[in-house]
């Protein structure tokens, strides 16, 4: 039996090749809020890493300036559950990771990953659980 909150061979490959992801957090009351987070470009036209994973059971995510309404890190504030999905739309696949987050000031050993976060989000894994979904429309490029 596998553990559900240590991320997988699997779930590791996939998340690293994801360009994108949805991070779903919630306030104090239980309302929800739903947001994108991509890849940030670098000056060479290469892009910085979507997530770290220092070790199987832990996600770290920049946060970068936004629109300044602060939902996704007020939510974690008052309430620390966390959702992030993780969608690839030509594997027709998605990899669903639920924990606790903690917000991180300092830069610390991420500095070089995202030198232009403003803070950071550390994800202790709950569970992480992968989905091919018969209605996840396959991208089809025009």
């Amino acid at each position: 039996m596998t553990d559900p909150a240590t991320l997988s061979d699997d779930a590791v490959a996939f998340i690293r090749e994801q360009a994108f992801l949805i991070v779903a957090t919630a306030n104090a009351a239980g309302d929800s809020d739903c947001s994108y987070r991509g890849r940030q470009p670098r000056a060479d036209g290469s892009f910085e890493p979507l997530v770290d994973l220092p070790d199987r059971r832990t996600l770290v995510l920049p946060d970068f300036p936004g629109n300044n309404l602060f939902n996704t890190i007020g939510n974690l504030l008052v309430n620390p559950a966390i959702a992030l999905l993780f969608v690839d739309f030509v594997r027709q696949t998605t990899w669903l990771v639920q924990g606790r987050a903690t917000i991180v000031e300092e830069a610390g050993s991420h500095a070089h990953l995202w030198p232009d976060a403003q803070r950071y989000v550390v994800v202790e894994v709950e569970s992480a659980h992968a989905r091919v979904e018969a209605g996840l429309p396959a991208l089809v490029l025009a």
